[in-house]
C-alpha cells in the first residue's frame, strides 16, 4: 500500500468529534457572547464541498466548522494553514483536526494538489479567499486560487458535483475580546461546473466576482445588530 505524502491530512475523526463538542459546549459559551448562525439549511447534503469565508480573525478558524462542519452537516472540514503553524506538537494536532501546510506566498504544487484531491474524492475544504484577515470588516479583494482549484478538480472530473459555500463573520469587535458577540452568515452554494466556451482564467475569474457578489450581498443583509 502506498503510503501518504508526509505533508497530507491524517484527520481523526475520533480528535476531530472531540474538538467540535469542546467548542460547541465550552470554549464557546464561555468566551463569546451570542453567537448567530443563519443560513444553515444551504449546506449541500451531497458532494464535494470548498468553504470560502470571510476572514476577521483567527478564531474563524474553529468558528466555521462550528456552523457548517460535522455537528451541522456531517462533514469534515480539512483547512489549508500557513506552513510556519504547521510545526511540533501543534502540528501534529493541526494535521489530526484536518490541517496540512501550504506555504501563503508562494503556495507548492504539493499541496494545491492535495487541495484538488480532497474536491476531487467528495471531501469538504475550507479556504479564505481574502488571503488575511480584515480587521475593518471590509470585504477584501479575493484571490483566485480557490476558485481556480475548484474550477481544476471539475475540469480532471466533469461527473464532479462541487459547490462553493460562501460564508459571512461579523464580529462584535475587531479584535474580539471576552463576550464578544458573532454573526455568520451562510449564503447559497455556487455550482462549480467545467468551463464552456471560455478559457480556464476567465471561467475563474467569471465565478471569483460572482463569488465576490455573493459575500458582498451576505454582508449587507446582515439584520443582527453587534
Amino acid at each position: 500500500m502506498t503510503k501518504p505524502a508526509p505533508d497530507a491530512p491524517h484527520l481523526s475523526p475520533w480528535l476531530t468529534g472531540a474538538a467540535y463538542y469542546l467548542g460547541k459546549y465550552l470554549i464557546f459559551p464561555l468566551y463569546f457572547g451570542k453567537i448567530t448562525i443563519t443560513g444553515q439549511e444551504q449546506i449541500p447534503s451531497a458532494g464535494s464541498l470548498l468553504v470560502t469565508p470571510t476572514h476577521r480573525s483567527r478564531w474563524d478558524a474553529v468558528l466555521v466548522p462550528h456552523s457548517v462542519g460535522w455537528l451541522v452537516s456531517g462533514r469534515h472540514l480539512y483547512f489549508m494553514v500557513a506552513a510556519e503553524e504547521v510545526r511540533g506538537f501543534q502540528g501534529w494536532w493541526i494535521r489530526r483536526l484536518g490541517g496540512f501546510p501550504v506555504q501563503r506566498e508562494q503556495p507548492g504544487r504539493e499541496a494545491l494538489t492535495q487541495a484538488i484531491t480532497l474536491l476531487s474524492r467528495g471531501d469538504s475544504l475550507v479556504m479564505f479567499p481574502e488571503g488575511k484577515i480584515s480587521r475593518e470588516g471590509t470585504l477584501l479583494p479575493l484571490k483566485p486560487g480557490p476558485v481556480h482549484l475548484a474550477l481544476q478538480a471539475v475540469q480532471h472530473n466533469p461527473e464532479l458535483v462541487l459547490h462553493i459555500l460562501p460564508v459571512y463573520l461579523k464580529y462584535s469587535h475587531p479584535y474580539q475580546p471576552w463576550r464578544t458577540q458573532v454573526v455568520i452568515q451562510i449564503g447559497a452554494p455556487l455550482r462549480v461546473l467545467p468551463p464552456m466556451n471560455q478559457s480556464l482564467r476567465q471561467a475563474t475569474l467569471a465565478l471569483t466576482e460572482r463569488l465576490r457578489s455573493s459575500l458582498l450581498a451576505l454582508g449587507e443583509g446582515l439584520h443582527h445588530p453587534l
